[in-house]
């Protein structure tokens, strides 16, 4: 009897997926963190970064997920995968940096608040919102130095 080769299921489910599928599934993720409901957006969301491994933004919303669930290492980890897939994601940073501070990694957590701060000296970051959290993260930061 011959074996047949099993194909994995993400190798499966990658191909009946586009890009702009790809997107409206994470917006129903987002909507459901949105609404308070984190168990269903961070299900969504594993089955994306299963699916679309290289999609930034399904790792990033498995690290604010991790973030919110006090699991600052593992919103180190997905933080890591979404920079090595675009290492320039300013939101990637500043959630590393929350999440090194929340682990009281001070070194860690400065070593990023200064890329972001290149960032947005350089004018790469016209977020408000990023602006903001940079500012909330770099306050922190300060305070934890005393």
């Amino acid at each position: 009897m011959t074996q047949q080769r099993k194909r994995s299921p993400s190798s499966v489910l990658k191909r009946g997926y586009s890009d702009e599928e790809i997107s409206h599934i994470y917006e129903l993720a987002r909507l459901f963190l949105e609404n308070g409901e984190p168990q269903k957006g961070e299900a969504i969301l594993k089955g994306i970064v299963e699916i679309a491994p290289e999609f930034v933004p399904g790792w990033l919303g498995l690290a604010y997920v991790a973030l919110i669930k006090r699991q600052p290492d593992a919103a180190i980890t997905r933080c890591q995968q979404a920079l090595e897939k675009e290492e320039s994601s300013i939101v990637a940073m500043l959630y590393l940096v929350s999440a090194y501070l929340t682990r009281g990694d001070i070194h860690s957590a400065g070593t990023y608040l200064g890329e972001v701060a290149e960032f947005i000296d350089a004018g790469d970051c016209e977020s408000p919102t990023l602006v903001r959290f940079y500012r909330a993260q770099l306050a922190r930061y300060q305070t934890s130095l005393s």
